[in-house]
């Protein structure tokens, strides 16, 4: 199977709407225990399909843990090396870590020994990536390393990874519900003018 075949049946069954994602200015993610709206950057549609291939090789879900375990996936594979990738996955990985604490953290270890794909979005045209197979890719990224290097370092790594993201989700909730409560003042501020 190649690329293309193995992302086109993601699609379909995660009832994903490829062209709507690509041409709406904004895309609802969860930072934190919120769905809210992120601009839809340039950046981002570059990146997606390497993400969505992610969720296809390592079988995580696109549900809130399964996108804390990817994110944490990624983190664990070196997505540092490309800054974007790693503050949309800090948004995502607060929700599954309460949620499920042991996914996300065993998701983080399991990217230690990976690959991630996001190199090739530097050196590869979009039809060489589509053709290659999905098996090879698997073979060659996903868990290659038996061991964990420096395993004390990366528990502080994911630690500190951890932490920025509370601080995001906390920031999101406060932000969310003083926009809640802005709301909520202007309306009552309509009814006293109409009454």
């Amino acid at each position: 199977m190649t690329v293309k075949e193995a992302l086109i049946g993601f699609y379909k069954f995660n009832r994903l709407n490829l062209t709507q994602d690509f041409e709406s200015h904004c895309v609802r993610v969860y930072v934190g225990c919120i769905l809210a709206p992120v601009p839809n950057i340039n950046a981002r549609k570059k990146y997606l399909k390497f993400h969505d291939m992610h969720h296809v090789m390592s079988g995580y879900g696109i549900d809130r843990v399964g996108e804390s375990e990817i994110s944490a996936w990624e983190l664990g594979s070196r997505s540092c090396r490309k800054p974007l990738i790693s503050v949309m996955n800090l948004f995502a990985l607060s929700t599954g870590f309460i949620l499920n604490p042991k996914k996300v953290i065993s998701a983080f270890y399991r990217g230690c020994r990976s690959k991630n794909l996001y190199y090739m979005s530097d050196g590869m045209r979009e039809e060489d990536i589509d053709n290659l197979n999905l098996a090879d890719i698997k073979s060659h990224h996903l868990e290659i390393h038996s061991k964990i290097r420096y395993k004390w370092l990366r528990q502080i790594e994911f630690t500190g990874y951890i932490s920025m993201s509370m601080v995001i989700h906390i920031g999101m909730l406060i932000a969310g519900k003083m926009l809640l409560t802005a709301e909520s003042i202007k309306n009552k501020l309509i009814k006293v003018k109409t009454a």
